[in-house]
């Protein structure tokens, strides 16, 4: 069917078309449609027999294995769920050929109860053959996404903060805006870690997001250490994967993680004490966070391990000890001490 363009892309979903390709400058409106597209055919992605997720190493290595999974039908649910995934746009024009004729060939053969989601930033055009066959099909679907402009950034840096409740000065947001370029999820999790770096210092400046932006701190790593706060050991591993895979030092993370969880000390001996909430939370730097972002530390507080807070010091010291005495993969050791703390 013709091509559509992201704000109609809901509309489209019903009935669920057997293919559907995202394509465009927007890497990070295209991964937060993928999301859409997922939840829109009710499949859960942990059911082996009603979703697959393949790879573009995958479809190299095997051409035909897009068509063959198309025509595999689900015994668990009455629609299935295939994600190609490993697309980066920086590939060769060669390996989109590659991609273009897997496409086709799943395109030549009847789908029914299947749908197919296909991210592909950066490297497609309007004339390209992978769009061109998509947008040729009856029922497949094409959406392009066009780069945001500085204004389009800015504004909705503006809306994140504002439904954060925080201020911020308009020469940050132009800062921000002008460093981020075109990926709204990059900004959304740049807004998440300059307002946990910027804590009760409110309105955030210019020095807060030259501070933050500039660091080597990435945002997944703040998210890291509200997955070992919370003892959530999936979320950690899934975290501590993608900084990995990402060729991150595991350093600064482990830094912040060590910090998150000596505020949760620090706020438990207060707790100790009776002393009051907010006293707490002005101490612990949450005062001006967002209520959900209080409510989450509290609960932390409550429910981490004393016993293992005494003794964070002693812990830190021999794993950062281990990491640096050429003895252990500095990345093993961090990984492995991290998952411990979640446990």
């Amino acid at each position: 069917m013709p091509g559509i363009y992201p704000n109609q892309l809901a509309q489209n979903l019903k009935p669920l078309p057997p293919l559907v390709l995202l394509w465009g400058e927007d890497a990070g409106a295209l991964r937060q449609a993928a999301q859409q597209v997922i939840a829109a055919t009710g499949v859960d992605l942990n059911d082996p027999f009603a979703a697959e997720k393949i790879t573009l190493t995958d479809l190299l290595a095997s051409p035909s294995r897009l068509a063959d999974s198309a025509q595999t039908m689900s015994f668990t649910s009455p629609h299935r769920l295939i994600w190609v995934q490993g697309i980066s746009g920086d590939e060769s024009g060669a390996t989109i050929t590659a991609l273009t004729q897997s496409v086709k060939t799943a395109l030549e053969f009847p789908l029914e109860a299947v749908t197919i989601v296909l991210a592909v930033p950066h490297a497609l055009e309007k004339t390209s053959p992978i769009v061109k066959a998509i947008e040729g099909h009856s029922k497949a679907l094409a959406v392009r996404f066009f780069v945001d402009s500085a204004s389009d950034i800015s504004g909705f840096l503006r809306t994140e903060f504002n439904a954060a409740g925080v201020a911020v000065e308009p020469d940050a947001i132009q800062m921000m805006a002008s460093g981020l370029g075109a990926d709204r999820e990059l900004a959304r999790r740049e807004v998440e870690k300059l307002l946990v770096y910027a804590g009760d210092e409110l309105p955030i400046t210019v020095a807060h997001v030259q501070a933050c932006l500039a660091g080597a701190i990435p945002a997944d790593a703040f998210r890291l250490a509200e997955a070992v706060g919370s003892r959530n050991r999936t979320e950690t591993d899934r975290l501590l994967q993608h900084l990995i895979h990402q060729g991150e030092d595991l350093t600064p993370a482990f830094s912040l993680t060590l910090k998150h969880l000596q505020s949760l000390k620090t706020a438990q001996a207060m707790k100790a004490r009776n002393e009051p909430e907010g006293e707490i939370l002005k101490v612990t730097g949450k005062f001006r966070a967002p209520r959900n972002v209080q409510n989450e530390f509290l609960k932390q507080v409550q429910a981490y391990p004393p016993a293992r807070l005494a003794g964070l010091s002693a812990y830190a010291t021999e794993t950062l000890s281990q990491a640096r005495s050429g003895l252990l993969d500095p990345t093993l050791a961090l990984s492995r001490a991290l998952l411990g703390l979640s446990a």
